[in-house]
């Protein structure tokens, strides 16, 4: 049997299931509401996680362009692991090479970029003289059984926390690879047609009708939030 590491999802949404807190405004009560989530992740205890790119350059790299550094040879489309010994892992799908990077460290994490075949040579260049690892996951399009594989193969990674957004929430429940799910229901609604919820997927790639699960606890912490922690159970 393949290894991969237990998945956990944390999301953090108002009543009627949307995500994007920025669309929430700037009031001091929305943000002290907000500052739940990391509360909780540090409760959950496990620091390695896995977002998307849309989510990284957003939240973290801040649209940072890509760098990259002209080689005169061609680079082999193996794992470039920098630092497996690292106390924790910041994973991000970067399919495409998108984003912008000028170190290997995030927030105090090691970083793994997620890519395919098809990235340029002088991106992997600039990445291995950062010292951010990388892995392979297919040749133009990603497969997240394959990521959750070598996270476990190449640097130990036994749990991952997925945290977002709705696209890369669903991509994985979709594929069955979602073992638990906590959700943080702040007191407030969005009400907004537009605005992501949870778990998207895309109609024409949908493997089930719907995602069974099994209620494990219910909490009230501050400031009215509700914590509901689900075992996923089966699709139906």
């Amino acid at each position: 049997m393949i290894k991969r590491p237990h998945v956990i999802c944390l999301m953090m949404t108002s009543v009627d299931g949307k995500i994007l807190s920025e669309k929430w405004g700037n009031n001091k009560q929305v943000k002290t509401l907000a500052e739940s989530f990391e509360k909780v992740h540090e409760i959950i205890g496990n620091k390695n996680w896995i977002v998307g790119r849309t989510t990284m350059e957003k939240d973290f790299t801040h649209y940072a362009k890509p760098v990259y550094k002209e080689v005169d040879h061609t680079i082999s489309r193996e794992d470039f692991v920098a630092n497996r010994n690292a106390d924790s892992f910041a994973v991000v799908i970067d399919g495409q090479a998108k984003l912008g990077w000028n170190s290997s460290d995030m927030l105090g994490q090691h970083v793994i970029a997620v890519l395919t075949e098809s990235v340029k040579d002088s991106y992997l260049a600039h990445l291995q003289e950062i010292g951010l690892s990388y892995i392979f996951a297919g040749k133009n399009s990603v497969d997240l059984k394959v990521i959750l594989e070598k996270l476990t193969a190449l640097f130990g990674i036994e749990t991952l926390m997925i945290e977002g957004g709705g696209h890369l929430n669903g991509s994985f429940l979709n594929e069955g690879l979602i073992d638990e799910y906590n959700q943080l229901i702040l007191p407030l609604a969005d009400g907004r047609l537009e605005t992501t919820s949870v778990f998207e997927i895309e109609e024409k790639d949908r493997k089930f009708d719907a995602t069974l699960l099994q209620l494990l606890e219910v909490k009230q912490i501050e400031h009215e939030v509700v914590w509901l922690r689900y075992k996923v159970l089966d699709h139906v």
